[in-house]
């Protein structure tokens, strides 16, 4: 594992959680998004924020874990994760899921699979039916990229809009 700030910055895909057009960090358990799972435990009060929607859309890493070091940290999981590539059929496992592509500097720590990083941006979501949002299959994303600002693309057209924006690597 590298834990050093990247010269180009990197490029990933990810999955959020779409609540009211803000995409949130979480985990996806039996069909259901949970938001920020590790900060809950600690400070079960606070509520889960998006990603910020600001002009520059910035998000910066943080640990949750108590430790008392920079996110990401190399002997945590604590950063901005992202996969290195984005799977030929994202998987949806909640209505509110969404993939997209991320803008990544600062620290990087390289996992076998993707990387973790200290500062990412939102930069495209995916265009993808999302069978089980019985409702509104698309509006979700629809309504963040728009949030966002940012551009809601087909699966090849996401892959290659992420390359103008950074280095583009691969799990192999």
């Amino acid at each position: 594992m590298n834990v050093e700030p990247v010269e180009r910055p990197l490029v990933g895909f990810r999955r959020w959680g779409v609540r009211r057009a803000g995409l949130y960090s979480g985990i996806f358990v039996a069909g259901r998004f949970v938001p920020t799972p590790a900060r809950t435990m600690i400070a079960p009060r606070v509520k889960p924020m998006p990603w910020p929607t600001s002009d520059d859309r910035v998000a910066v890493a943080k640990c949750w874990a108590l430790r008392g070091h920079d996110a990401p940290f190399a002997n945590c999981n604590c950063g901005l994760s992202a996969y290195y590539e984005l799977p030929e059929e994202p998987d949806l496992p909640a209505r509110d899921a969404v993939w997209g592509a991320i803008v990544a500097w600062g620290r990087i720590v390289e996992c076998e699979t993707g990387f973790r990083a200290q500062f990412a941006r939102p930069i495209g979501l995916l265009d993808a039916y999302n069978p089980l949002d019985f409702a509104r299959p698309l509006k979700r994303a629809r309504d963040a990229a728009a949030a966002y600002a940012i551009p809601l693309l087909a699966r090849d057209e996401l892959v290659a809009y992420a390359g103008w924006h950074g280095e583009l690597l691969t799990d192999d």
